[in-house]
């Protein structure tokens, strides 16, 4: 971060940061301002933007201790979410201390940066428009055409047929290994029935994964396609890939669509899923076998279990924890449901 003058990281608290930017009058022209905490960032909604913050926190996966490693991602935040998501994001704006008072941008020296992005309209969201039944087939598919054009421009990876399948068994051992800790007290064989399904599934059907390959269908995805992150406006918008580690984009597409089927599903409408998936097989000529499918839903059901249980971890989600030990019961009720097919087949 060349030619920034910034302050000592301790001169300003994370809490100081957060108290003023929940304030109403620290955005001119609002009447309200919504404060939501996230494991990563602060956000912070106004009448017409959002404006997010990324935490000082450290994980196995990230770490955004330092001012400078928190502007680099809200550029790549900025930069990355463009081909999808237009102009909604509208850059990077400063937190700075002038004459010993925090403002947002303006004059002074930086003490944090945040991600400024126009709010989108609540009741366009995928999430929010499953959950109420107003979803119509058109807005569906105007973005889902959005995302397979996307998937058309992105680049492609190429593994060996042994590398790529090393991939897919480490992921699903990391999170086994997370799960079974004791302090989570879940149930242990359930976790490692999972754990073998899905490595024996990988093993003994190699042809499906070399095929993949061999057709270049492993490429730059979303990294984190769920219904809360696709507006379904006449424009459609796709927001909030992941920024901080790329390596979590590169998947095969088939992956990240089955993980939104999945989270379609869990909302009571997995044929909005599978509108998106229909779409992306007419379009691209590549029908995804069905049991690659439901493997990669049970791979990311047991994903998404770990990253709920994982909450509990933190002191401010205790108070919250019969509901992320239910998110995570669920999560790994539907990996069974989803390797019983598996093993049936």
């Amino acid at each position: 971060m060349s030619k920034i003058k910034t302050l000592s990281e301790t001169t300003y608290s994370l809490d100081a940061k957060v108290n003023f930017l929940r304030r109403r009058e620290t955005y001119p022209g609002t009447s309200a301002v919504e404060a939501i905490e996230t494991h990563m960032s602060w956000v912070f909604l106004t009448d017409g933007y959002v404006y997010k913050l990324k935490k000082p926190v450290r994980y196995d996966f990230l770490d955004f201790r330092k001012l400078e490693s928190r502007y680099r991602y809200c550029m790549e935040e900025a930069s990355i979410n463009q081909p999808l998501a237009g102009d909604t994001y509208l850059g990077v704006i400063p937190l700075r201390v002038y004459r010993g008072a925090l403002q947002l941008d303006g004059e002074g020296e930086a003490v944090d940066w945040l991600v400024k992005m126009k709010r989108l309209p609540e009741e366009y969201m995928l999430d929010v428009v499953i959950k109420e039944g107003t979803s119509d087939r058109e807005s569906v598919l105007r973005a889902a055409r959005k995302l397979v054009d996307f998937y058309h421009t992105s680049n492609s990876f190429t593994f060996t047929p042994s590398d790529f399948r090393q991939r897919l068994i480490k992921r699903i051992e990391l999170n086994s290994e997370e799960l079974l800790q004791k302090k989570f007290a879940l149930e242990r064989s359930q976790v490692l029935s999972i754990t073998t399904d899905l490595i024996h599934f990988i093993m003994h059907r190699s042809d499906l994964f070399d095929q993949r390959i061999a057709e270049e269908r492993i490429i730059e995805c979303h990294g984190d396609l769920r219904p809360e992150h696709i507006c379904l406006a006449p424009q459609p918008v796709i927001i909030d890939r992941v920024e901080f580690d790329w390596s979590l984009r590169i998947m095969d597409v088939a992956e990240e669509l089955s993980f939104l089927m999945l989270e379609c599903e869990l909302l009571g409408e997995p044929s909005v899923g599978r509108l998106f998936l229909n779409t992306y097989e007419w379009k691209s000529e590549d029908k995804v076998p069905e049991e690659l499918i439901t493997f990669y839903k049970a791979k990311r059901a047991f994903l998404r279990a770990w990253l709920a249980i994982h909450h509990l971890l933190e002191k401010k989600y205790k108070k919250e924890e019969p509901k992320w030990r239910n998110i995570c019961e669920t999560y790994l009720q539907m990996a069974v449901d989803c390797c019983r097919k598996l093993v049936n087949r």
